[in-house]
């Protein structure tokens, strides 16, 4: 059974150089090869942090006429028992890169060194080998799990450092990565952006592993945290895509086709201005020139994208494989005629696929924001790129899961409302596999419930969240809500801890004591709110869930509460957004039950 690897989408490595050298491990000649061979691997044997197992196995796989590695060798195992300060070299492409960090060192013959770390760990191995292959660089065979260099590698290999032929090689597989078209796009069109600028219109919006935190989101959060926890924020408040983006743009000033300054940047939450300094990004000419270079013109052909079918969706999301396969299909669609969507929807068909327009519609917008250029003409549309490396699986291997379906339910009913927050189902349903993974999921349902609700809708509100807060609240004229945001994949039962945490905050509410509690959430109400009601947003209820409405309610003076799963928290915005259903209306639905709302 092949192995599952991820591809596509690069958050961390950044160093040009250090590609090419990753790069250059295949190219037997090549100066970094002989670097290896007959000065690295050495020093590391020397200084006995390889073993020797491992370094006989390197030098085999190095000496090799055509060299074809596996995967696990180039990255290496991982830190193990011994943990990761204390973990041998176990990959090739480990000993490459240096480590930050400077230590001592002692050799067979007792002799000490200080000296930087002689290789890095395994995590940051595999980043740069997903980019050197995402890139075109190194090509992988998903049968054999192995890596051998392409011909746009052979090109950067046995360039020189600095030369004008390591920076055609670097040109020509950076333009051959769809996303980077996508932020030199953006940057060309829209003028100077920051990473959540360009992270907002990066990938497939509305998905798992695709969010970016609004702005102004940020600045607030930033600009009211305590100054001991401001440097956190900088560093972790980001979505997935606001990383892809800084990464991207990363590269791209290395090159010299964007511009990279810090600036005071503003932004504007419940009526309050915030600023800060934050990084921002500018297309320059050369990087106009690479655009119209990777676009092709009389003189330039247009370079194919490298689309690897792993680019196709986030491994966070739900089903994942399976949209990848309606995307790829979609794609081949795409390369022949012009076609409408109604065509489109035919031709897939003949897969056993069988997709509404309007997802049709959004996945063709999901691919243009990863980078491809898929033209609109007279309601018929068409893929200009030429793709490679783009290899199909067979159908057998994937079918919907039921988030999935619940998304296509509810993506039919949406006219009004921005598919972008289908994304909210995604995340209510989360499944995280880690305590870290499920908190920033849990942050992100907060966000997108709040941006939701006052963006999308016309509530005044924020998102709070964070320790002794509700996650969420909002409000119009003068009633108000208190929003407990739930993410349970198996459903939400209220049970006695949430019920008595909600009722904190109503009675906090109520009583409005100075300095109870210290953060006085309650402040951020408009002053003229003054009838209150609480709510609770999950995947799904179950259980005795009414029973602890009514519980709050009859123990907090009868303040009326109510719970919504995720798919009618959507139809809601639909309703309200059109016009179906009034704001009032909208308040009159808090009877200690839950709310369900039907569409046509």
């Amino acid at each position: 059974m092949p192995v599952k690897r991820t591809f596509g989408w690069i958050q961390n490595p950044g160093n040009l150089k250090k590609l090419k050298k990753v790069v250059s491990i295949f190219q037997a000649g090549s100066s970094t090869h002989k670097w290896l061979t007959t000065d690295r691997l050495p020093l590391l044997s020397r200084y006995n942090l390889i073993s020797s197992a491992d370094y006989n196995a390197f030098q085999n796989e190095l000496s090799k006429p055509d060299i074809e590695i596996s995967y696990m060798t180039l990255k290496g195992k991982g830190a193990g028992s011994s943990g990761r300060r204390h973990a041998l070299c176990s990959g090739i492409v480990q000993a490459i890169i240096d480590a930050q960090s400077s230590r001592t060192y002692t050799d067979t013959g007792g002799k000490s060194i200080t000296m930087k770390k002689p290789y890095t760990d395994d995590w940051s191995a595999d980043g740069y080998l997903r980019w050197a292959i995402s890139c075109g660089l190194l090509e992988y065979s998903n049968g054999t799990d192995t890596c051998k260099i392409s011909r746009f590698g052979q090109k950067l290999a046995l360039s020189e450092d600095d030369s004008q032929a390591e920076r055609e090689a670097l040109t020509e597989a950076l333009l051959s990565y769809p996303p980077v078209i996508r932020i030199l796009s953006l940057l060309k069109e829209k003028g100077e952006q920051t990473k959540f600028g360009l992270g907002s219109q990066l990938g497939f919006i509305g998905e798992l592993g695709f969010t970016s935190v609004p702005q102004e989101i940020f600045l607030h959060d930033y600009c009211t945290a305590a100054a001991d926890e401001q440097s956190e924020i900088r560093s972790n408040f980001e979505g997935d895509s606001d990383k892809y983006a800084r990464g991207i743009a990363s590269w791209l000033t290395q090159m010299g086709w964007v511009a990279s300054s810090r600036k005071e940047i503003s932004g504007t939450l419940k009526g309050k201005s915030y600023s800060a300094e934050l990084q921002v990004y500018s297309i320059t000419r050369a990087g106009e020139r690479a655009l119209i270079k990777a676009h092709g013109n009389s003189s330039n052909p247009r370079l194919p994208r490298v689309v690897m079918f792993e680019m196709l969706a986030s491994n966070k999301s739900p089903n994942a494989e399976y949209l990848r396969f309606q995307r790829a299909h979609l794609l081949k669609a795409l390369a022949g005629s012009w076609k409408t969507l109604e065509q489109l929807q035919v031709t897939l068909k003949k897969e056993s696929l069988f997709l509404s327009e309007n997802s049709i519609s959004d996945h063709i917008a999901g691919l243009i924001a990863i980078g491809l250029n898929i033209v609109e003409r007279y309601g018929t549309y068409k893929l200009l790129d030429k793709l490679t490396r783009l290899a199909i699986p067979t159908q057998s291997a994937y079918s919907n899961d039921s988030v999935s379906e619940i998304k296509e339910l509810v993506r039919s009913k949406l006219k009004a409302v921005n598919h972008k927050y289908l994304v909210l189902i995604d995340l209510a349903y989360s499944d995280a596999s880690s305590k870290s993974r499920k908190s920033v999921d849990a942050r992100e349902f907060e966000i997108q419930t709040a941006e939701l609700l006052t963006k999308e809708l016309d509530f005044t509100g924020m998102r709070l969240g964070d320790a002794s807060r509700p996650d969420v609240i909002i409000s119009y004229g003068e009633r108000g809500t208190i929003i407990d945001t739930k993410s349970y994949r198996d459903g939400f039962n209220i049970d006695r801890h949430s019920a008595d945490e909600m009722g904190r905050y109503v009675l906090e509410n109520r009583k409005r004591l100075p300095g109870v509690p210290t953060n006085e959430w309650w402040r951020n109400f408009e002053a003229d709110v003054s009838k209150f009601t609480f709510l609770f947003v999950t995947s799904f209820l179950k259980g005795r869930f009414a029973a602890q409405l009514d519980y709050i309610s009859r123990t907090h003076e009868n303040i009326c509460g109510a719970a919504i799963d995720v798919a009618n928290l959507l139809y809601l915005a639909e309703a309200l957004k059109t016009s179906k259903l009034t704001y009032l209306d909208f308040f009159h639905l808090f009877d200690n039950q839950e709310i369900r709302i039907t569409l046509p």
